[in-house]
């Protein structure tokens, strides 16, 4: 029996160069995509360097509202809150039944202009 060797190449995927509509990792930057739908100057390329720190929001009702709390919770003590990611989905369960929902997000913002 001949082997034969296969040569695999993996070509890079095509990037949205131009589009000002990304942000890190090729993650759509939805405040400039609403500054686009609703004919605002969109944020200046400046704007596209973020600050990331990581948060646990926690809920007895559900996922969402666990995202919901964290994000809300950080909005009041961070401006310019841009994108969040979920890092992590977790949970307790206590006699068969889910007590509350843990979830770890990064939360990435904008910092302010340097004094």
């Amino acid at each position: 029996m001949t082997v034969t060797k296969r040569s695999c190449k993996v070509l890079p995927l095509k990037s949205r160069v131009g589009s000002g509509m990304t942000g890190r990792d090729g993650a759509i930057d939805f405040s400039a995509k609403a500054a686009l739908l609703n004919n605002v100057e969109a944020a200046s390329a400046d704007d596209h360097i973020y600050r990331v720190i990581e948060l646990v929001g926690t809920s007895e009702e559900s996922v969402d509202d666990a995202i919901a709390s964290a994000v809300s919770r950080a909005s009041q003590t961070l401006r310019h809150l841009r994108w969040f990611e979920v890092v992590r989905t977790s949970g307790h369960i206590v006699d068969g039944a889910i007590q509350h929902y843990q979830v770890r997000l990064k939360v990435g913002f904008t910092m302010e202009d340097a004094a």
